[in-house]
């Protein structure tokens, strides 16, 4: 057995290698891409499947600087194989409701410039044609805490780091889904019809707290494109790949005015009404 000077020493050692562990922040690293100094940068919310992987993809073959987050980078397989192929492309974690996620990433990030954040991380929700008396409220509350409260977590952590790029842009993703107009008699998609309309205010919201800044925040629509998410809505029509959608997205932002912020653009360029 150890005298009891030499288990006291090594209790104070033990102990002060947890105060210096704890010191850093318990972040994992998954992909660290080479960025390039010269070359803008985008963050994408939700880039492991479908659109968001066709604006990590679109994006990395334009040679910019791309931070791709997912929920969980462990399970994101072809975002890691992209990230390999092109080294330009960084892996990270980011659930837009986890506010230690956001907070962590935004310290690693800290003093880069963002030229786009690109929030495009959502859910459906229950898409049966359910009436309000057997809506789940709790499901609603999920649904609009992704999709609408999410952006303006991140767009908070990260408005900083627009703001110091050069094209400062923060984009959302909408959908027609959200048009009072539109859909005005359609049924059921509650939750997520909900979401996307409250979006849409909370973008025009954000752009008149931001423009003061230079900074301008747009709504762009995809389309239908080929995803699990439009699978599960049930919808059997004509769609488009996510590379095709989020070529024509990033046209869309590439040329995006400050006069244009008040529109949501489809990605053939068409405005979807409010």
């Amino acid at each position: 057995m150890l005298p009891l000077r030499h288990l006291a020493a090594s209790a104070r050692l033990i102990l002060a290698a947890a105060v210096l562990f704890t010191s850093f922040d318990i972040y994992p690293e998954y992909h660290s891409g080479a960025h390039a100094a010269d070359e803008p940068t985008v963050l994408i919310t939700g880039s492991n499947r479908g659109l968001g992987f066709g604006f990590a993809r679109q994006y990395a073959l334009k040679g910019w600087n791309v931070i791709a987050t997912a929920r969980n980078p462990d399970t994101a397989t072809e975002l890691q194989e992209l990230a390999a192929e092109y080294p330009n492309v960084s892996v990270e974690r980011l659930d837009v409701t986890n506010e230690e996620d956001i907070s962590a990433l935004a310290r690693k990030y800290e003093g880069k410039p963002i030229d786009v954040l690109l929030n495009n991380a959502a859910i459906l929700g229950e898409v049966d044609d359910r009436t309000v008396t057997d809506l789940d409220f709790d499901e609603l509350a999920q649904v609009l805490d992704v999709n609408t409260v999410g952006v303006l977590r991140v767009a908070a952590a990260f408005v900083d780091n627009v703001e110091m790029s050069d094209q400062k842009r923060i984009f959302a993703v909408t959908t027609g889904l959200g048009s009072m107009t539109t859909t005005g008699q359609m049924k059921g998609f509650y939750y997520y019809r909900i979401s996307k309309a409250a979006l849409n205010m909370a973008m025009v919201a954000l752009n008149a707290d931001v423009k003061d800044r230079g900074i301008v925040a747009g709504l762009i629509s995809p389309g239908m494109v080929d995803t699990g998410m439009l699978e599960a809505s049930g919808y059997q029509g004509p769609s488009l790949t996510p590379d095709e959608s989020a070529a024509a997205l990033i046209a869309i932002i590439d040329g995006y005015e400050a006069d244009m912020t008040k529109t949501i653009y489809n990605y053939d360029g068409k405005v979807i009404p409010w």
